[in-house]
């Protein structure tokens, strides 16, 4: 399956307004439905710090803190990762 969705945003550079809708349509899903569908998943754990690959450290598989949905952002289907009250908005292409 090809991976369409790219990280576009987070909630610190967006409105109230999408933000909100946003996450009142949420739907939780898992971390592995996250990695099916997100193409540049892998840059931003290591940008956010997490540990990728066989690399000792916390990976974002492990971190309790973090919790991953389904949505629309501006009316586009979109994921999210919810890491420390930020939501990161990943969209199609």
């Amino acid at each position: 399956m090809k991976r369409r969705f790219r990280y576009l945003t987070c909630c610190v550079n967006s409105t109230a307004e999408k933000i909100h809708a946003m996450t009142d349509a949420a739907r939780e899903v898992t971390l592995e439905t996250i990695k099916r569908h997100c193409e540049d998943l892998h840059q931003w754990a290591h940008d956010m710090g997490y540990s990728v690959g066989g690399e000792r450290g916390l990976h974002l598989k492990d971190d309790f803190a973090v919790s991953f949905h389904k949505s629309t952002y501006a009316g586009q289907p979109c994921y999210y990762i919810r890491h420390s009250a930020i939501e990161y908005i990943f969209t199609k292409e």
